[in-house]
């Protein structure tokens, strides 16, 4: 899927943001995010493991940020 320049930023910036949050204070991802479902999902399953999520769940938001706004 092809994002126009600007908003790919703002969504890479919203999927760091969000992803920080999770890893930080374990803050559930919003719907109203603009953010793909799975890549909700993914950052949901690092803030339910807060503060315990481990490389292998980060990676896979990554990856799953990266399938759907790639």
């Amino acid at each position: 899927m092809s994002v126009e320049p600007s908003r790919s930023r703002a969504l890479r910036s919203t999927f760091q943001e969000a992803l920080n949050l999770a890893l930080t204070r374990g803050r559930f991802t919003s719907i109203y995010s603009g953010l793909g479902s799975d890549t909700r999902a993914a950052i949901d399953v690092i803030a339910y493991d807060h503060p315990d999520a481990d490389a292998d769940t980060i990676a896979a938001a990554y990856d799953a940020f990266q399938h759907e706004h790639g």
